[in-house]
């Protein structure tokens, strides 16, 4: 430690502390342009000088080591005459049209005049101007360089943070202009952290550009909807109407940053597509009707089906009081287990949950991430969670951790990983046996003791691959690593190999705690309460807490809070109640939140088990296909109409706050499911958001003493439930088969993950058209150019898209995202086939045409149904 005085007080702080971050730790406010926490000092602006005895010139505090016995004056009239003389040759330049301007009220530069500016300018030349008209950069971001001050902090937040480089700087001295490659943004991810880090109005949003007035808006923290990072953002109203989306400085582990669909994303709940009415089938058709009809005709219907087996799926996108509730009613209601919450997977839950119990780590990603070697198994960080991936990048470049990667799709962190290894989809499970083969190998029975020959036996020597040397390198960087971060996608669950992927992890894991590398494992979800859904028991085989539907204490603890006996058998997860559907045997099926035809990866089987459930029960915000094929659809309030909390891919307990009212004759999910309890003469209690919140607190044991009004701005960690470490070993998988086609894989992109992002307009005008992404080498052998119209075509179906050939990717991989509605990707699909055989060619003129018309007939009946 280093004791340093500013201002005459005293405090002791880390070696290489900067001036500026112990003035902080006293509540000394130095004031400061370019100088952010989470970038490299730049000590450009000359805001934050100070005076230290023993040196001549003042200093920049954001830029000056601490010393030992260091005394610092932070505001004497030399600092103050040096500051107001940097703010005039700022405003020398800088044009006075506050008023028009969108930052006016939160302008930093406003903020710093009124506190340390004159009150009179030296400067009498004429402004500078660089371009008399706005320049729009892309389609949500527009500048007007004449107000840059050049602290270029978007130029760094863009390079250093985000890893995009879009932006940059040109000409010098006073000159210095911010800008574009070519005056655009083509290359950018669209993601705004430039408009946000912006202390002037140089860098705006265009959305929300003449909008409103920081004063004319009602702000509500909350968190965001469309992945699992859990980050923290302020969403702006006006008179209940949606406006912007903005971050804060020191909230969530996102703290100014967001990604693409969080800052321009949420205007999805102003869609026109919401459900206005309850709807029942009447010829053939949904009908409007009112709530005390709907209640009238499915107490009707469900009484009908009673004898048969009932159905839940829930989207992971809903609230864990939600979810929570949404189990108690299948379990206590419809005296059912056949409970699920995705639609893309099934859950392997026996391979999962040891797991889950052993090694997963709630704790903020900032502290796991902060370990010797980070090893990213699976997916596409960069697209999947893109604020993660600004973590990650932080934590290779600043702190020097070791990334390590084993994925099939590359994505752009890899360029500051150590070690990658890439991997033929679904066969991730053979890339860690070897991993854990090889680490066995050189640890050796020293190192692992008697456990040793146990391990050597299970584990084997994996057959040799093409990326062998890849993999040894991948062992040795883990062995050298004094402690090891385990990130795996949940994109790995796609493959019907999941189970084995699972297995090999599990054996990666003990081999490195045997090795004392203490391992952490956090999943990458691209849900947002992914974590929650499986927390809440919204799975066929556990209850609340990741118990077994077996575990006869857990079912009596329950059972005697909920006042009734809860069904001891495992239920079907969603693959199997569909089986059910088709065979005639499934009575209701209740759908809440998702949209199993359009994500489930087979259209035509999915399609057929939910025209063959005898009763069809959808509750959603939105007209859906799903909602579509339903007999009774009952409108939910959406994101933002009520309250509740998610759990983040950390473990993280967050508060989901409500910012409007639900519209049209929505309700809220709680208040529906007390409909449906109703309709069978039930009740389900406690009913309010605060109360379930409560119950899962008293019920739940990794949530146990949480509290909501402890739930501050960060949020609140579920804890671990120690468990004893699993034991078993498992035997690498067989080598697998060399494919001799082109396969199709699919998953998120960048500006999509799934059907709340697709009904956001201003996603849709940053988004690419839908595209077939593949390698350069299969491009040219099939003769084909980017930017081509191409088909893509399966044994099962087709699909026209335009071509992008990425240097980058790997040979003999077709990837197509899943997000876009109109090319129906899932018709290509059959469940149990992942990844699917596909063969690619160029589309002719005649089948561009069709493929146009086919495209906005399938919108049209998507919007209509």
């Amino acid at each position: 430690m280093v004791s340093i005085t500013i201002d005459g007080q005293t405090l002791d702080v880390e070696a290489g502390s900067t001036v500026l971050q112990a003035a902080r730790c006293l509540g000394i406010d130095i004031p400061t342009f370019c100088y952010l926490k989470r970038l490299p000092a730049l000590a450009s602006c000359r805001m934050c000088l100070v005076e230290i005895e023993g040196l001549r010139r003042l200093q920049p505090s954001c830029a000056t080591t601490v010393t030992d016995g260091m005394a610092v004056r932070t505001n004497t009239p030399l600092i103050e005459e040096t500051r107001s003389s940097m703010l005039d040759m700022l405003l020398a330049n800088h044009p006075l049209d506050c008023p028009i301007c969108d930052k006016g009220g939160e302008c930093e530069l406003q903020n710093m005049v009124m506190a340390h500016g004159p009150r009179e300018s030296q400067f009498r030349d004429d402004k500078r101007v660089f371009h008399s008209k706005d320049i729009r950069l892309s389609p949500v971001i527009i500048m007007n360089v004449n107000r840059c001050i050049q602290c270029q902090r978007c130029v760094r937040m863009c390079e250093e943070v985000v890893g995009a480089v879009a932006l940059g700087t040109v000409e010098k001295g006073m000159d210095t202009a911010v800008t574009g490659f070519e005056g655009s943004l083509a290359s950018c991810d669209q993601c705004g952290n430039c408009v946000e880090v912006c202390p002037v109005g140089a860098l705006m949003s265009f959305p929300y550009r003449y909008k409103a007035r920081p004063w004319d808006l009602t702000e509500t923290d909350t968190v965001c909807p469309h992945c699992g990072t859990g980050c923290q953002l302020t969403v702006g109203t006006r008179k209940g109407e949606f406006m912007r989306v903005r971050s804060k400085w020191d909230e969530g582990m996102n703290r100014e940053t967001l990604c693409v669909r969080g800052r321009f994303g949420l205007d999805f709940v102003a869609s026109r597509d919401r459900i206005k009415r309850p709807m029942i089938r009447r010829d053939g058709a949904l009908v409007p009707v009112s709530w005390d009809e709907a209640g009238d005709y499915l107490r009707r219907r469900l009484s009908a089906v009673e004898n048969k087996a009932a159905g839940g799926l829930a989207s992971p996108r809903l609230p864990n009081e939600v979810l929570y509730q949404f189990q108690k009613l299948m379990r206590t209601v419809f005296r059912t287990n056949n409970i699920d919450c995705s639609t893309r997977w099934s859950t392997p839950f026996d391979t999962l949950s040891p797991l889950l119990t052993a090694f997963y780590s709630r704790a903020p990603l900032e502290d796991v991430i902060g370990n010797d070697c980070v090893l990213v198994v699976g997916g596409n960080v960069t697209e999947e969670n893109p604020v993660t991936e600004y973590l990650l990048r932080d934590g290779a470049r600043r702190r020097q951790t070791g990334l390590l990667m084993l994925s099939a799709r590359p994505s752009r962190l890899e360029a500051d990983a150590r070690v990658v290894v890439r991997v033929p989809p679904g066969r991730e499970a053979a890339g860690l046996a070897a991993a854990a083969a090889g680490l066995v190998a050189a640890a050796g029975q020293n190192l692992l003791g008697d456990a040793f020959v146990d391990i050597d036996a299970a584990i084997g020597r994996p057959a040799a691959s093409a990326n062998s040397d890849e993999t040894d390198r991948l062992a040795t960087a883990l062995k050298e690593g004094r402690s090891v971060t385990v990130l795996v996608s949940i994109d790995l669950l796609r493959s019907p190999e999941a189970r084995g992927t699972l297995q090999q992890l599990n054996n990666l894991l003990q081999v490195l705690r045997l090795l004392g590398k203490g391992p952490a494992l956090q999943f990458l979800f691209d849900r947002a309460n992914q974590m929650g859904a499986w927390d809440m028991g919204v799975l066929p085989a556990a209850l609340p807490g990741l118990r077994t539907i077996t575990d006869d204490a857990a079912r009596a603890t329950l059972a005697r809070s909920w006042g009734t006996e809860i069904p001891p058998e495992p239920g079907a997860g969603l693959d199997t109640m569909l089986e059910l559907c088709v065979g005639g045997r499934m009575g209701a099926l209740y759908i809440a939140g998702t949209d199993p035809l359009i994500s489930y990866p087979d259209r035509a089987f999915v399609q057929r088990a939910l025209g063959a459930a005898d009763l069809l029960i959808v509750q959603d915000a939105f007209l859906t296909d799903t909602a579509g094929l339903a007999e009774v659809v009952l409108p939910a309030a959406g994101y933002g109409e009520e309250a509740g909390t998610f759990t983040n891919n950390e473990g993280r307990t967050q508060k989901v706050r409500k910012f409007r009212e639900p519209v049209f004759e929505a309700r809220g999910n709680l208040a529906i499911f007390d409909f449906v309890a109703g309709l069978r003469n039930q009740a389900l209690g406690p009913s309010t958001q605060g109360e379930i919140f409560d119950e899962i607190a008293r019920l739940v044991p990794a949530y146990q003493g949480l509290r909501q009004e402890g739930l501050g701005a960060d949020g609140a960690f579920t804890n671990a439930v120690p468990t004893l470490p699993a034991a078993k070993f498992f035997a690498p998988p067989p080598a697998p088969k060399a494919a001799d086609q082109l396969m199709l894989i699919t998953g998120d992109c960048l500006f999509h993950n799934g059907y709340l992002s697709e009904r956001s307009e201003i996603l849709n005008t940053v988004a690419d058209d839908p595209y077939v992404e593949m390698s350069a080498q299969d491009t040219a052998l099939l003769g084909l150019s980017d930017q081509d119209q191409v088909v893509v075509r399966s044994a099962h179906g087709e699909l026209t898209a335009k071509l992008k050939v990425n240097r980058r990717f790997p040979k003999g991989l077709v990837f197509v995202p899943e997000n876009y509605h109109a090319l129906r990707l899932n018709s290509l699909m059959r469940r149990g086939e992942y990844p699917c055989p596909v063969e690619v060619h160029q589309a002719t003129e005649a089948r561009l045409t069709g493929s146009a018309s086919n495209t906005d007939n399938q919108g049209m009946a998507g919007g209509l149904s």
